[in-house]
């Protein structure tokens, strides 16, 4: 047997590896099963798999004919000085899920049996020449080729170049991008790439998407969950489906709800049976006393902020020194010494650009959101107190007890992020809540009910919280 060439990965391949299993699975450095999964076991099975010939391992030692084909679990083992027999399964549970490879089996010839094993997909190869992907689909150098590394529409695959073949009912192309997950295919147009097809019909986003052009920039924006540029529908599209005319609303109904148009990521919150009654109002029943929220009108001050986080002046020495870096501090000190002096907004925002996952380490789970500033358009509301609660698709996901003013909750906590709550010492639950009012905007988010009594407003509160938050009133 020819002896495997370890080539060491790429750093630009190893930082988004990373950040992919982050993003999917679970940050890095986690534990799963009892075998703690890092940066540098990722890096090393990953050059396991790619000095494979078929980048194809089995999980265990199998026969080849007069001689035996060592498994994931010996690689590691030689590679690592230990036993490594528990990781290997673990690990390739890992890259499966994070779609850097796909399940395997390979033949046993002693046995005669099909033995598990794993696959590195070819978009996550690379080769002695190259220290990008060793194929155009999974090349990623940032700017113009960075969404061809995560598919826009399911978000898993990644887009692969395809030449010397053509798509039935579609002009000739010289070449089209094809997603390795869902089967998405885009043509190009000029400077802009067309969706034309989805192997998934099931998919959410096939009918949303299908036959939009848009540029790279505005796919991207899809794939970071940003805002996407509207467009109207494209003849095609709407030649297909029509749209249903819009009945008159009457005065007293409540303003239909209308979903953003981009994807968010996924509403924290507990289902709970509140009513709605006919002028809009929430009715919570089966407490001591019968609540009623009503919806709070917002009026928003300024547009969508992206990447707000970017614009925090500290440095990263002093925002080192805060104790919820505790658990981060010694690997910035002693890895990114170089940063310290700088300001903390433009290392985040440099570390993200080179694709490095542990830039996520100095942010809240909501600090690279998109948020807006806004504040009630009712005065007299505003300055009332009681119990706000954000109530959205069903689910409650926020309860607060408000002893001075709504307009010091709602105006000046979350409707007021500034840089520095985007970080671990910052406010995660305002950038939540603000996160939520700015993605569903057309949407009420924000529900109060005005109450006088400071002792009652606790009670409430905390029977809420423990009914169906379940956990402690703070």
């Amino acid at each position: 047997m020819v002896t495997p060439q370890f080539l060491p990965i790429p750093k630009a391949i190893h930082a988004l590896a990373c950040e992919t299993i982050s993003r999917r699975v679970d940050r890095l450095p986690f534990t799963r099963n009892d075998v703690e999964i890092t940066e540098g076991i990722v890096g090393i099975t990953l050059e396991c798999l790619n000095a494979e010939v078929m980048r194809t391992l089995p999980l265990k030692t199998v026969a080849r004919g007069t001689g035996t084909h060592p498994g994931l679990a010996e690689c590691l083992s030689e590679r690592r000085g230990s036993d490594q027999g528990g990781v290997a399964p673990v690990i390739a549970e890992v890259l499966v899920n994070a779609g850097l490879a796909e399940p395997a089996e390979v033949l046993d010839t002693a046995t005669h049996t099909q033995i598990r094993g794993i696959r590195l997909l070819p978009a996550w190869t690379w080769h002695i020449g190259s220290g990008e992907f060793s194929r155009g689909g999974g090349q990623y150098t940032g700017g113009y080729d960075a969404w061809l590394a995560r598919c826009p529409v399911c978000k898993t695959g990644i887009l692969g170049r395809v030449t010397g073949k053509r798509l039935f009912g579609i002009p000739p192309t010289d070449f089209y991008f094809d997603c390795s997950h869902c089967g998405a295919k885009f043509t190009p147009e000029k400077d802009r790439f067309r969706l034309v097809s989805i192997a998934r019909i099931a998919d959410p986003r096939w009918r949303q998407y299908l036959n939009s052009s848009r540029t790279p920039d505005e796919w991207s924006a899809l794939i970071r969950e940003e805002t996407p540029v509207r467009q109207a529908p494209s003849r095609i599209a709407t030649s297909r489906y029509r749209m249903a005319s819009r009945k008159p609303e009457a005065p007293h109904q409540t303003p239909p709800v209308r979903r953003p148009e981009k994807s968010v990521r996924p509403i924290e919150g507990v289902p709970v049976p509140f009513s709605t009654l006919r002028d809009g109002s929430l009715i919570v029943t089966g407490t001591p006393k019968t609540l009623y929220f009503r919806p709070v009108g917002l009026r928003f001050l300024r547009g969508t902020r992206h990447d707000l986080f970017c614009q925090a002046k500290r440095t990263l020495r002093q925002a080192l020194d805060s104790t919820a870096f505790a658990g981060v501090k010694p690997v910035f000190v002693h890895e990114y010494a170089q940063y310290l002096p700088l300001r903390l907004g433009p290392v985040t925002e440099d570390l993200r650009r080179k694709n490095d996952p542990r830039y996520r380490l100095l942010l809240n789970r909501y600090g690279d959101a998109d948020f807006s500033s806004f504040a009630m358009e009712n005065p007299e509301q505003a300055q009332m107190k009681g119990i706000l609660i954000v109530f959205l698709q069903g689910k409650l996901c926020h309860v607060a007890a408000c002893h001075t003013t709504f307009e010091d909750l709602v105006d000046h906590t979350f409707g007021n992020i500034n840089a520095d709550r985007c970080y671990c010492d910052g406010d995660e639950t305002a950038c939540r809540i603000n996160s939520l009012v700015t993605a569903f905007r057309d949407t009420p988010v924000i529900w109060i009910h005005e109450l006088e009594d400071d002792h009652a407003i606790d009670a409430a509160v905390t029977d809420l919280r423990n009914r169906y938050l379940k956990v402690p009133a703070a």
